[in-house]
């Protein structure tokens, strides 16, 4: 008989799995690649040969791999009809543990090719994945500042319009003055990429900023424009500190080749720590959106589901109704019912294994990680990595803009509101 947990226990075991498998994948890489390089008689280290590099890399994909077949599978069962997909989700983890922890070992006798594949599939699919994050902040912006502009209009004072602009105070003086203290630790007379991406970051916040407040787009607002502004800062610092010339980026330099004592020690633990935890919040943050996908309030032609805020009242409504009845059902006795699996839980899993990909083409620098990557803090250095969380600060840009401009544009179609 299953071992079943609550819906939501599973799905913070199923994260704390990814942030696992993350951890997982930058030890075997960084720390144990020298090691597995003189192995004999697996398909991983037969296939590189001895580059230490290609076994760290091949090691990544493996697990990488793994889980987002381990996901698939699980995402497939949810669609089954019955209680099979309630089950699998729920249920069965001595097994499903097992069968993880199984097919993860036997990987490393499966031929190079295969994951050489899955990589290359994985890089369309991360692409894809931080696009959809930006689709999803730009969304999360839009419904903060609709529920406070909300509640600022039922309510007597100035409270709540009192705390839209202090946020919005706070998040534009941090964001300028981030971008201030880069301009003095990344920028230098070598350091083009660097002052380049700062004065586009602040020359774009300049200009979303001010068609969020003018007649141009009347639906536009300061906060969404702050909270925008906000994350391409933290877009643009990431990007510099991906900088793999260490002129340009006074923090990408590994350490002393004598520090090893505690306080080398806890960088790595806390480098490893923050690894895992981010890239199972990006994970949960799209596996938990699937209102994006389906709000059926929205009108046909919405531009982006801002009413997506009703179908999440909605949804917990329902989940709440969910649980009065599963409590009504204890009481009455018959609890034994099988409780019904989420209407999400199938792309739940689907957007997991696409965070796996996300993984594993982030912790080999989008497939050109090299012997210079030679510690764990530097897992995200490299011009890849750079240009491609400068690409995603671009394309965030490019969407808002979009939906501050494009009713303007197009004022015949109604794009919701």
């Amino acid at each position: 008989m299953a071992c079943k947990g609550s819906a939501q226990g599973a799905r913070v075991a199923y994260l704390l799995l990814l942030a696992a498998g993350v951890v997982l994948a930058l030890v075997l890489r960084f720390a144990f690649a020298p090691a597995m390089a003189s192995w004999e008689g697996v398909q991983l280290v037969d296939m590189c040969e001895g580059s230490i590099e290609c076994t760290g890399n091949e090691a990544v994909y493996r697990v990488a791999g793994t889980l987002a077949a381990f996901y698939l599978g699980l995402g497939a069962l949810c669609a089954c009809p019955g209680d099979v997909g309630a089950s699998a989700h729920r249920g069965f983890w001595a097994i499903k543990l097992f069968v993880l922890s199984t097919a993860m070992v036997g990987s490393l006798w499966v031929p190079n090719g295969a994951f050489d594949a899955f990589a290359s599939v994985s890089r369309v699919a991360s692409v894809l994945f931080v696009l959809y994050q930006g689709l999803l902040l730009i969304d999360f912006a839009y419904m903060w500042n609709g529920k406070w502009v909300g509640l600022d209009e039922e309510a007597d004072g100035f409270s709540w319009r009192a705390g839209i602009l202090a946020i919005c105070v706070a998040l534009y003086a941090a964001s300028f003055t981030g971008i201030g203290m880069m301009y003095s630790l990344y920028t230098g007379d070598e350091c083009g990429f660097s002052s380049a991406v700062l004065t586009a970051t602040l020359l774009a916040i300049v200009l979303f900023t001010g068609l969020g407040v003018s007649p141009l787009s009347p639906h536009g607002a300061l906060l969404p424009s702050a909270i925008i502004a906000a994350d391409c800062v933290y877009l643009a610092y990431s990007a510099l500190s991906s900088n793999p010339v260490a002129a340009c980026n006074p923090f990408s330099a590994p350490g002393d080749a004598d520090g090893t004592g505690g306080h080398e020690t806890l960088h790595l633990v806390v480098g490893l720590a923050m690894a895992g935890v981010s890239i199972a919040w990006k994970a949960n943050s799209a596996a938990t959106s699937v209102h994006l996908l389906h709000a059926p309030e929205a009108p046909a032609g919405t531009l982006l589901p801002i009413t997506a805020n009703g179908a999440a009242v909605q949804t917990s409504e329902l989940a709440a109704a969910s649980d009065e009845e599963s409590a009504a059902a204890a009481a009455d006795g018959s609890g034994e019912k099988e409780e019904p699996l989420e209407a999400d839980a199938a792309f739940f899993h689907v957007m997991m294994a696409v965070s796996c990909m996300y993984f594993g083409t982030l912790l080999t620098d989008w497939g050109t990680a090299s012997p210079d990557h030679g510690d764990i803090r530097q897992y995200d250095v490299g011009w890849a990595s750079a240009w491609v969380k400068v690409g995603t600060q671009w394309s965030i840009i490019v969407m808002y803009i979009w939906t501050l401009i494009a009713p303007a544009l197009f004022p015949d179609r109604d794009f919701g509101g």
